[in-house]
């Protein structure tokens, strides 16, 4: 079925438009839900709330974006949602302004490594630093988008994810050196 097809057929509520859009994208909002949640429980409730959303306002779908693009930002915005009413997280600590001059971290050489030791250390961090690398780094979202979604301020999201990246980029020479030491 062609995208236009799955969502003209999901506007009129056909299931047969249904089962298309999730067979097409499912498996892709599926990952956005469980970047977010951390776990698979908290991932399936978020993505079965999310499919909802998307089946429910579908005929708000104007195409200004790709229907990917669309379905992803309602999978995040799902997931912070969750993540508000779950109380976890998203309480952003004050920054003073002595650690905005905080320096940026980078990770000094590329490291190629498999996706599920990737998540692994994504999920060493605090739910802050996932949820700020899951929204500038994957879901591309700018500090203004950040700050509007999280209700804290652009120098706020700059300091976290600046901390994130240190932070993830400690995890990933503490991981190259064990498993240089193991050799």
């Amino acid at each position: 079925m062609e995208e236009k097809e799955i969502i003209r057929s999901c506007s009129k509520g056909e299931v047969k438009g249904q089962k298309a859009m999730y067979d097409r994208y499912g498996p892709f909002l599926m990952s956005v839900c469980l970047r977010y949640a951390g776990n698979r429980e908290d991932a399936e409730e978020i993505f079965h709330d999310s499919m909802m959303k998307v089946y429910r306002s579908i005929d708000k779908f104007k195409g200004e974006s790709s229907l990917k693009t669309w379905i992803n930002r309602i999978g995040v915005n799902t997931s912070l949602d969750f993540l508000r009413k779950q109380k976890s997280a998203l309480m952003v600590e004050h920054i003073s302004d002595q650690a905005l001059d905080i320096q940026d971290t980078d990770i000094p050489e590329e490291v190629s490594m498999e996706a599920e030791t990737a998540m692994k250390l994504m999920n060493s961090l605090s739910r802050n630093q996932q949820i700020i690398i899951n929204m500038y780094v994957v879901d591309e979202m700018s500090h203004k988008e950040i700050a509007d979604k999280l209700n804290i301020s652009e120098e706020a999201s700059r300091s976290q994810y600046s901390r994130a990246k240190r932070a993830l980029a400690e995890l990933v020479k503490n991981k190259l050196l064990h498993n240089e030491t193991r050799q």
